[in-house]
């Protein structure tokens, strides 16, 4: 059922920037040029969104630009010129990452309870977490599938220091966000096991370096890519996106080696958390490797700019397998989370409106007037300044959840008023009984 219905939206639906990049790129590709040399027009017959505009390629390391590239070769030949096919046919990647993601979800449910319903309940959760929906089948966002990459490392035992290296490998060809996790897999070994980190890092570069060989593509021009992963862009879902706000905007341009410090102050963040949660994984207490990926991957949403809304997948889906394993009561933090990223998105993609636009262009428009109207547009931009902060203070509480390994967390709003059973609860316990004795 939940295949079916990522399925139902998969060929209709689409953000019109990027699923409109995945076309472009798969049409480059699939004609034998080199998606990094700059901006291309509209693919006549499949292109949707900004027909009158020239549109960067997928800055991303080669696996996805081939896998438009073959998509779209394969398009031309079975899918008799309907671009609703094509959009079908991009969609599928993301959405067999959905599967994997619960596939593993479920392996890892299992073997940490030995319970099969509860297994079964996790992957019955992501099958149908409208979240995961939204950011895979409707959006059509690739993150999916390195989100099954992170799970996969997580079902590796201690002593697979290769495999876990392979796949943290594999992760940054596909998506550069796994790159985080290679501090924490150094601090983590002991003697020459040390070592496989960087033999993770040098297989991207083979695998990069094999893929620009083989399409005769000059390897120079990936580097765009790598300098827009690094630096992350500006806004997002965190404190970053105070950042363009007309004060600090001005501010940041006096002094631009500002601005170079803070958009890289993740890196430094995720070596540190990397550093402190290797620290849990010599004992053998229960959910240490889990509770160590939450924190690396909290350090690098809370300090990159251009967190946007498809990261958040990688924190849902190991929140998701906390609350089905050890942490049941975290489960409201865990919701609360949810909605507050789901408030973004709604706001910062006009209600979801424009993600019709592949079958309904004139949602496209309406998207468009809303964003330029004096006061529609100015709400929404205020909006995401609010859900910026909400969200930034729900990442530092996450932060703090984890050092502390609190079991059972109330959502940061509630903190902010008194416990009323816990309340009378003290009272009980400190008046005396005013019943008579016996």
């Amino acid at each position: 059922m939940g295949l079916a219905i990522r399925e139902a939206f998969s060929f209709w639906t689409g953000h019109p920037y990027d699923l409109e990049v995945w076309v472009r790129t798969g049409y480059v590709v699939a004609h034998g040029g080199n998606p990094y040399l700059g901006a291309w027009p509209a693919v006549p017959g499949a292109s949707f969104g900004y027909q009158t505009e020239w549109l960067t390629s997928a800055a991303y390391l080669p696996f996805w630009p081939d896998i438009f590239g073959g998509t779209f070769w394969f398009w031309e030949r079975v899918g008799g010129g309907n671009r609703f096919v094509l959009y079908f046919l991009l969609k599928q990647g993301p959405i067999v990452g959905d599967l994997l993601v619960a596939a593993l979800l479920y392996r890892y449910v299992l073997r940490e309870t030995g319970d099969r319903r509860m297994a079964t309940a996790a992957l019955s959760f992501w099958m149908f977490f409208p979240y995961d929906i939204l950011i895979s089948a409707i959006w059509g966002q690739l993150d999916s599938v390195t989100t099954a990459l992170v799970l996969a490392a997580l079902l590796a035992s201690e002593a697979q220091a290769a495999e876990r290296s392979i796949l943290w490998g594999f992760g940054i060809f596909a998506k550069w966000v796994t790159v985080i996790f290679l501090p924490l897999e150094f601090f983590r070994n002991r003697g020459l096991r040390r070592l496989w980190p960087f033999v993770g890092l040098a297989l991207v570069g083979a695998l990069t370096a094999a893929f620009f060989l083989a399409a005769h593509w000059d390897l120079s021009s990936v580097t765009g890519g790598a300098t827009s992963s690094t630096g992350g862009g500006g806004g997002g879902m965190n404190w970053v996106q105070l950042l363009n706000l007309p004060i600090l905007a001005g501010l940041l341009n006096a002094h631009p080696w500002v601005s170079t410090i803070l958009v890289r102050l993740w890196i430094p963040a995720c070596i540190v958390a990397g550093w402190y949660a290797a620290r849990w994984l010599r004992t053998p207490k229960a959910g240490q490797v889990l509770r160590a990926f939450l924190l690396v991957m909290t350090a690098l949403l809370l300090f990159r700019g251009g967190v946007n809304e498809q990261y958040m997948l990688y924190p849902f889906a190991l929140l998701a397998a906390d609350v089905y394993t050890l942490h049941p009561n975290r489960r409201a933090f865990f919701y609360f989370f949810v909605v507050i990223a789901l408030g973004f998105l709604l706001t910062n993609d006009v209600l979801g409106i424009w993600f019709a636009s592949p079958a309904f262009p004139q949602t496209f428009t309406v998207a468009q007037n809303i964003d330029d109207s004096s006061f529609w547009g100015t709400m929404r931009f205020d909006l995401l300044y609010v859900w910026a902060v909400l969200v930034t203070v729900t990442l530092a509480q996450l932060l703090v959840i984890l050092v502390r390994d609190d079991p059972s967390p109330r959502p940061w709003p509630f903190l902010l008023r008194p416990n009323r059973r816990t309340d009378a609860q003290l009272t009980t316990a400190v008046l005396p009984d005013p019943s008579p004795g016996p």
